[in-house]
């Protein structure tokens, strides 16, 4: 996946997509189940990535329910060079009551500044968590997969105690 460009030259961002879905689909089962990828809305203006059933069987998918009524986790996957806010805004629009207030965005690269302090702006005034994986995470939860060391869901749970030590208290 390093190898393939950012952006949607030659189709690179769909690809992008659907190495991602397959992949996400595999590390995260048992855990995330129910993975449903290009979901539309019924009126079918809105397209989110992927989106997977929370069944609440870790602790962490648990607190995540608790504190953002998160019934599913939505995933948008940007195979972009940097994240910007509409990245952002794109993904708070599809956080909603019958989802939850949790959601995460997938990426090529660490997104600049400003658009962390618009996910801790987001946190501190709507009490949305919307955390952000990038290729380096895709990576760890790739080895921890064939590895067998540990549960590749808890690079997400390691992104969101990193995310949450950085909110106000």
């Amino acid at each position: 996946m390093q190898k393939l460009p950012t952006g949607t030259v030659d189709a690179a961002d769909k690809r992008y997509e659907n190495v991602i879905v397959q992949l996400f689909a595999s590390v995260f089962y048992p855990h995330l189940d129910f993975a449903d990828s290009q979901a539309r809305t019924d009126s079918g203006v809105l397209i989110r990535d992927l989106i997977f059933y929370n069944n609440k069987n870790l602790p962490f998918l648990e607190d995540i329910y608790n504190k953002y009524d998160c019934r599913q986790i939505v995933m948008e996957l940007k195979n972009v060079k940097s994240l910007d806010r509409e990245h952002v805004n794109q993904l708070n629009r599809y956080l909603s009551e019958s989802f939850g207030r949790f959601g995460i965005l997938v990426t090529r690269n660490e997104p600049p500044k400003n658009v962390q302090k618009n996910l801790i702006d987001l946190w501190s005034g709507q009490r949305k968590c919307i955390l952000v994986l990038t290729d380096a995470d895709v990576d760890l939860m790739v080895n921890l997969f064939e590895s067998k060391q540990r549960l590749p869901i808890e690079v997400i749970n390691r992104a969101f105690v990193e995310f949450m030590r950085k909110c106000p208290s």
